[in-house]
């Protein structure tokens, strides 16, 4: 799908992945990773703020996502960090980025998966970064929301995502929120949540 990707949910996702990039708010000389960085749409506008003193890293775990994210950072001059690999197992050391981004990422994952998911990303997060995620939610949950939610249990193949209850998954993990945000995708309510490694790092350790 990574060639057809942009052309049926570009249109959806821009607004809201725009918004978690302000939030984020990368500078330049950072290191961020864009986990599950698809067609790398957000990772081109990361390499942008990061300059060439920084570094801006995407990782999907399918190769035609990969491939389509290398062109585009190719294309528009920026050199093509670019990763295949797990969300829930990253192939980078402790502590490795200043920022993490992940837009319609976790709700991709299996319901065990996102806590594995989450604390990969606490442990290559530094002591004093910030990540950032954008996810569908179920916070606010109405009749819209059920429907969705019966159509991906019935084609979960083709509506692949399905709303968590972000922020709490987050606050489970060890994450300290520090802004949180809801908005709306055709009526779905979106989560955009900016958080910071906890005082605990050493749970996970």
């Amino acid at each position: 799908m990574s060639d057809q990707y942009d052309v049926f949910a570009d249109p959806f996702e821009a607004s809201t992945r725009s918004r978690g990039l302000d939030l984020l708010a990368a500078t330049p000389g950072e290191r961020v990773l864009d986990v599950g960085c698809g067609t790398g749409q957000a990772l081109l506008e990361l390499s942008r703020a990061v300059g060439p003193e920084g570094a801006a890293v995407g990782l999907d775990i399918a190769p035609g996502m990969c491939r389509t994210t290398r062109q585009r950072l190719t294309n528009g001059g920026h050199e093509p960090l670019v990763v295949q690999g797990d969300a829930a197992s990253l192939p980078f050391p402790d502590d490795r980025f200043d920022a993490v981004f992940a837009s319609f990422v976790l709700e991709l994952l299996d319901t065990p998966e996102i806590g594995s998911a989450l604390r990969e990303w606490y442990r290559v997060l530094d002591p004093n970064g910030r990540l950032c995620v954008v996810s569908l939610s179920r916070r606010r949950a109405g009749p819209l929301t059920w429907l969705y939610e019966a159509i991906h249990d019935r084609w979960p193949t083709y509506v692949d995502c399905r709303p968590i209850y972000l922020r709490e998954t987050l606050l489970e993990t060890g994450f300290a929120v520090r802004d949180h945000r809801t908005t709306d995708i055709c009526g779905l309510p979106v989560e955009v949540a900016l958080c910071e490694p906890g005082s605990s790092r050493e749970r996970f350790g």
